[in-house]
């Protein structure tokens, strides 16, 4: 058994994988390391090639720099969040055996890296999902009022206000999966795992992601929580109203319901940029994704506390404008909108990457951007005063 001096011994902060197709395996570990649940405050390693029993098995040298690019890609994708901040390095060793070293750090405070809505931390030399108690000594880095507010717990709130209809299927079916059912979380812990929640003083009090992702009246605790959705006759807001309509119940409802009035209202021009011919070529006057696109951001970026205000969407006759309460949080404040990414809201848009309406995280206006220039659409208008206003022009 040859293995290098510097990761001998698998422990807290280093973890062997035998092979970059483990994708599972790889995730969890990286996630369970940038969590540090001992505190480290040290990078950990992942060493992929090396078996159970620290033999070099090494990893294709001739499929090097696929290898490192599809490992990149699966620890920037949406089953990982938040996306921690890795490195890879190539190990050849003097034997002509290549290993690779994936360098994770450590996630500073709360959200709670998750894979695929589950945490995972490292005790000794093994990888485990994290119980309750692990997720709480977590917590504990990040003072309660400095937390991201969709994480903070609703002292009123119980386990009563959330749709748990749709919830139970989900846990039962996790359990199920489970391979030692027996010791598997009951639901209260299930759903701390998931961050949506914990116990107070004695009882389990969910927090605003959890009302706003299954909670049975969302708006009962965040009465600002809606999108209004308004079409009016003319340019601008004094023309007349043809509809107006406040979307309510969950994030997906509210997106739903957003994009079934987008989708109502579409219409399309004659593509005057075609070649001619005897048929005329028809296209939307917005392209349909970008608008869902925008509509999307307005629930998973906006500022929720300490405020009464919708976001919404209100469609003139010339453009469209959507504005939701708050301006770009953190990173996304630097540049140009949507050069960067950051997350105010980090457990609703964990919970919005589970359901599916989140796929692309961190590129969601550059690609509206881009659909927009391909429809022949004028450049996305951005305001930052308090709000955020996007405005997009229609297609001429």
């Amino acid at each position: 058994m040859i293995t290098a001096d510097r990761y001998r011994t698998e422990t807290d902060r280093i973890e062997w994988k035998r092979s970059p197709q483990d994708s599972d395996g790889i995730l969890r570990a990286a996630c369970a390391l940038a969590n540090d649940l001992g505190g480290s405050g040290k990078p950990g390693r992942l060493v992929i090639g090396l078996d159970k029993d620290g033999a070099r098995l090494g990893v294709d040298g001739a499929r090097l720099d696929q290898i490192q690019q599809d490992l990149s890609n699966r620890l920037r994708s949406t089953k990982i969040q938040p996306t921690p901040s890795f490195d890879i390095a190539v190990d050849a060793g003097t034997d002509g055996v290549t290993l690779l070293i994936v360098t994770v750090a450590p996630y500073p405070v709360p959200p709670v890296v998750m894979v695929d809505g589950i945490a995972w931390v490292r005790q000794g030399s093994s990888t485990r999902r994290a119980t309750q108690a692990d997720l709480m000594r977590l917590s504990e880095r990040r003072p309660e009022h400095s937390q991201p507010f969709d994480l903070r717990p609703i002292a009123a709130a119980t386990l009563a206000d959330l749709n748990l209809g749709r919830l139970r299927p989900k846990y039962q079916a996790e359990r199920a999966e489970d391979l030692d059912g027996e010791t598997f979380p009951a639901l209260e812990q299930w759903l701390t795992q998931r961050q949506l929640g914990r116990p107070v003083a004695g009882t389990w009090r969910p927090n605003p992601a959890a009302l706003l992702l299954h909670g049975l009246s969302p708006q009962s605790w965040l009465p600002g929580a809606k999108v209004e959705f308004v079409r009016y006759a003319g340019r601008d807001i004094d023309s007349d109203v043809v509809i107006r309509k406040a979307v309510t119940g969950t994030l997906a409802d509210q997106l739903e319901g957003v994009w079934t009035q987008i989708s109502a209202h579409l219409a399309s021009v004659p593509d005057h940029r075609a070649n001619g011919g005897m048929i005329e070529r028809y296209v939307p006057q917005y392209p349909l994704e970008a608008l869902k696109e925008l509509a999307r951001n307005l629930v998973q970026h906006r500022l929720y506390e300490g405020t009464h205000a919708p976001g919404r969407v209100e469609w003139f006759s010339t453009h469209i404008e959507f504005s939701n309460p708050g301006g770009p949080f953190g990173r996304a404040s630097e540049g140009e909108l949507g050069e960067h990414s950051d997350y105010r809201n980090p457990v609703v848009t964990a919970g919005l990457v589970e359901m599916g309406y989140v796929q692309q995280l961190g590129r969601g206006i550059r690609r509206a951007r881009l659909q927009l220039a391909r429809n022949g659409n004028p450049p996305l208008e951005v305001e930052k005063d308090g709000f955020t206003r996007l405005t997009v022009r229609a297609r001429q």
